[in-house]
């Protein structure tokens, strides 16, 4: 006899717990994860779902997302980036600030978060760059952003790098406001110097390219704001590691006790410079493609526990644009629809055991930007969660993709693993890459409220 009224039953499905994979269902009241079912028709349910004995993952949470919009709308739009982020598995994704306006005043953090509301499909939060009034910076913090960014190479904001007393105060300031920074590891100096000195031996665009962003620069920048996060009590996220050497500064900084986090691209544990030298500006990225033994100490690193984080560093670009002279090109390119799945080819090859997977991309995340109920299949969580068929192989073909980037270093790629539902609160936003609610259905996370 059916008892109790439940919004969403989900039956005949392997649910990934930490536990072991459950085979059965679960049921979803008010958004949550309302309880674990070996029979789910004991429970009257406004909706049934059958999983066709596919498993359920807790949603993936991308922490390194260029979503664009605003100015940059023909790059790629709030709905189009999350609906991206829906047929990739992607539950949650955190928005950097290096937009058109830059998100590093309260007016911009404000009229991006009023776009947003309108568009996105998945959840949102936001970065923030820091405010030329280093006193706006609290105001900003209670605006509810994930963290600060910082673009050493790049920079966005009014601060001065080398000045290590100015550097000092923003990162005191984040950490009154418990959060962290986040760096992007390189330094404007030494690419300029490397780059003048690569034009004058005549050498070509991509060797210039490639010769002004060393893995040196990257690992002694690393060095250094890990130091000055030491110093100041901050605690720091690092963007997007490429190479054994940053590797290394990571494991020194650990050393030292700096409160440090870090991240890994699937480009940058999949692929290698010689990809920028096949395929030019598509696989044009900073930080650059590197060596294979840069790959293996990746991934050694993903498995020791040293990387905490895979995240795409989704940064879609026009085509038009990618397909300018080299020097010229924009670096990045689409990555939300492809992470899953080329992990996942990675765990049906035995090379990644799931559950290091769901830390990856699920529960480290969640913990690090501090989104509760959030990153686990549990009683009582957010019923964020991504179906997956294991079994089938299909091929990457960026023409296909939601996000208006329709580009890929992995075109044509062989992968083993398909999204084929992904649930927002218990509602199925995304089923066999048709999105199924409308514009505005996702929400703008304030993470520290």
């Amino acid at each position: 006899m059916r008892t109790s009224t439940v919004d969403l039953v989900l039956k005949n499905s392997k649910i990934f717990t930490y536990q072991g994979i459950i085979s059965g269902g679960l049921a979803v009241k008010e958004g949550k994860i309302h309880k674990f079912l070996k029979e789910p028709e004991l429970l009257r349910s406004d909706k049934t779902i059958d999983a066709k004995g596919h498993l359920l993952l807790p949603g993936i949470i991308d922490p390194h997302v260029h979503l664009r919009d605003l100015q940059l709308s023909y790059k790629e739009d709030f709905y189009t980036g999350t609906c991206a982020a829906a047929t990739g598995g992607i539950t949650t994704v955190l928005d950097m600030p290096n937009t058109i306006p830059r998100t590093s005043s309260l007016k911009a953090l404000r009229e991006k978060k009023r776009e947003a509301e309108k568009k996105i499909v998945v959840n949102v939060a936001f970065y923030a760059g820091f405010p030329k009034d280093i006193n706006e910076v609290k105001q900003i913090a209670e605006q509810g952003i994930a963290g600060f960014k910082i673009y050493p190479h790049d920079p966005m904001e009014e601060i001065n790098f080398q000045d290590e007393k100015q550097i000092c105060a923003y990162f005191r300031a984040a950490a009154e406001n418990n959060l962290p920074v986040l760096v992007h590891p390189d330094n404007l100096e030494t690419i300029k110097t490397l780059q003048s000195e690569l034009e004058k031996q005549k050498r070509p665009d991509i060797e210039v390219f490639l010769g002004s962003h060393p893995a040196t620069s990257e690992a002694k920048a690393i060095t250094r704001y890990s130091d000055l996060g030491v110093k100041t009590g901050c605690r720091l996220h690092i963007c997007h590691v490429s190479s054994s050497e940053s590797v290394v500064a990571i494991k020194g900084a650990l050393e030292k006790g700096a409160r440090l986090t870090c991240e890994v691209t699937p480009h940058h544990l999949l692929l290698t410079s010689e990809e920028i030298r096949r395929q030019g500006a598509l696989a044009k990225v900073l930080p650059p493609l590197r060596s294979r033994d840069d790959n293996v100490a990746l991934w050694a690193a993903v498995l020791d526990g040293v990387i905490n984080v895979i995240a795409s560093d989704h940064a879609p670009h026009s085509l038009s644009e990618k397909e300018k002279p080299f020097p010229e090109a924009p670096s990045g390119f689409p990555g939300l629809e492809t992470l899953l799945p080329l992990m996942l080819t990675k765990v049906a090859r035995g090379d990644l055991r799931l559950e290091k997977l769901v830390d990856l991309t699920s529960r480290s995340p969640a913990k690090i930007f501090k989104l509760e109920n959030k990153g686990m299949l549990l009683e009582g969580y957010d019923a964020d969660m991504v179906l997956v068929d294991l079994k089938e192989k299909w091929r990457i073909s960026p023409e296909k993709f939601h996000s208006k980037s329709k580009f890929s270093p992995f075109k044509n790629w062989n992968v083993v693993g398909k999204v084929r539902m992904t649930f927002i609160k218990g509602v199925c936003v995304m089923s066999d890459e048709e999105i199924l609610v409308p514009r505005g259905f996702g929400k703008v996370i304030n993470v520290n409220q």
